[in-house]
């Protein structure tokens, strides 16, 4: 009796049924995770260097689909240092904005999940009293002397007492921006195990995110002044529609938009790309971050415009003494921007270091193939442009070992095992690579 061959191209109905009862199961159990009711030491923690604003450590964001377990980022470890520029580079499908959308917690859920690692972030928070509510900063005089003011209601009208007059309450010192002042705290948060409900406290305000597609990102029913307006808002829930109002008008500003004033009250599909942009790049200053992430915010734009944005985010890093982490498959971007480079592949890092190391000594064949696919200025008119062979592999149920090297032209018998373990080569400098094994 002749048996037919199982085409392994294809899953059984039962193969489909327990993948997704394993799905179920695992969506669950990280979903009641975020939900869950903690107290911020939980989800507190220590950076392993002090000069870092974030550290990225072993992390594991998986995505649960009907054909398996596909590992988008599968262990990814790197830090961002203070008042720096970070470039995260790699082809489309290596894991680049899966580890930017980990950070910030934007993921798509129930599918999308960060399954494991550490995601370390140094921000500044606000100091609790024992019932759990903000320590307000007051007014002092000259001696020392706390200074009150009457009591306004919510028609801004004094509040009488039972004597007639004003009831008088401490004066709470607000910032130039009009923002009421708390009693801060230095602290380090663990993204990864933060609640939805307590990442609300940081997103947006120190850390924010610059999209890839401007036109997509920005809702198109409202004015842009009305989007900046909405993140001011979010951030001071005090501030009257005038304070908004001219806020946005002086974001607009800070981002090199002309006639501010009138673009305010203007709508998306007023603006060209490279001003809506501008615009993105407001919304995501409004809070002064401590990390702003760009996720290719140069990939729509014409040559000379992307010159004015990158120009424009390297001040604007410099101004605000932030750190940025700037995502990019162009390594022209990298070279005029970056201080550290990120290389990334099949959802690993491959090779990191400072943008000389990486540009004068590239040793990954990975960071050797992108650097010789770039064009230059003594590539000749017919000349064929360089492409790595092969593709990338597929990241469902991808296994552990290298995966360059199908498409690597230096294998050799030392490739075969498990994944190369991190060899490092100077202080800044690592690659994962079976070939410096010593």
């Amino acid at each position: 009796m002749k048996t037919k061959n199982k085409n392994s191209d294809f899953l059984s109905l039962k193969e489909s049924r327990a993948i997704q009862r394993s799905n179920l199961a695992a969506m669950k159990k990280y979903e009641k995770a975020k939900r869950k009711k903690v107290s911020p030491e939980y989800f507190t923690t220590q950076l392993k260097d002090e000069n870092n604003i974030l550290e990225v450590e072993n992390l594991h964001t998986y995505f649960f689909t009907d054909s398996g377990v596909s590992k988008a980022v599968n262990g990814v470890s790197f830090s961002v240092p203070k008042n720096s520029i970070v470039g995260l580079v790699g082809e489309s499908g290596c894991g680049k904005s899966v580890t930017s959308l980990s950070i910030m917690q934007l993921v798509q859920a129930p599918q999308g999940q960060v399954t494991d690692g550490e995601i370390r972030f140094a921000t500044r928070d606000f100091v609790l009293d024992g019932k759990g509510k903000r320590i307000p900063i007051y007014v002092k005089d000259e001696e020392g002397n706390t200074v009150t003011t009457d009591k306004l209601n919510k028609k801004g009208k004094p509040v009488l007492g039972k004597d007639g007059n004003p009831v008088q309450v401490p004066l709470q010192a607000r910032s130039e921006d009009g923002i009421p002042l708390y009693e801060m705290q230095e602290v380090t948060y663990d993204i990864a195990k933060m609640p939805t409900d307590d990442m609300y406290r940081i997103r947006g305000k120190d850390i924010s995110m610059i999209f890839q597609e401007p036109m997509t990102s920005l809702n198109p029913v409202f004015t842009v002044g009305y989007q900046i307006e909405e993140v001011v808002y979010l951030i001071n829930p005090l501030a009257t529609k005038k304070e908004a109002h001219e806020k946005a008008i002086e974001m607009l500003s800070r981002v090199g938009i002309p006639m501010p004033e009138t673009i305010v009250n203007y709508y998306p599909h007023q603006l060209s790309g490279g001003m809506r942009q501008r615009v993105m790049i407001a919304i995501a200053l409004v809070g002064n971050p401590k990390l702003i992430i760009a996720d290719e915010p140069t990939t729509a734009l014409d040559v000379t415009i992307q010159s004015q944005i990158l120009h424009l985010i390297k001040e604007v890093q410099q101004q605000c003494h932030a750190s940025v982490m700037l995502i990019t498959h162009d390594l022209g971007v990298v070279a005029e921007t970056c201080d550290y480079v990120v290389v990334m592949y099949a959802g690993k890092i491959v090779e990191k270091g400072t943008v000389f190391e990486i540009f004068d000594n590239p040793l990954h064949p990975y960071t050797k193939g992108i650097q010789k696919a770039k064009p230059t200025f003594e590539t000749g008119i017919d000349a064929e442009l360089y492409s790595i062979p092969g593709v990338v592999p597929n990241p469902i149920n991808i296994p552990n070992e290298c995966l360059f090297k199908d498409r690597c032209g230096e294998r050799c018998a030392c490739c075969e095992g498990e994944y190369p373990e991190e060899i490092q080569i100077s202080p800044t400098h690592s690659v994962f690579c079976h070939k410096y094994k010593k």
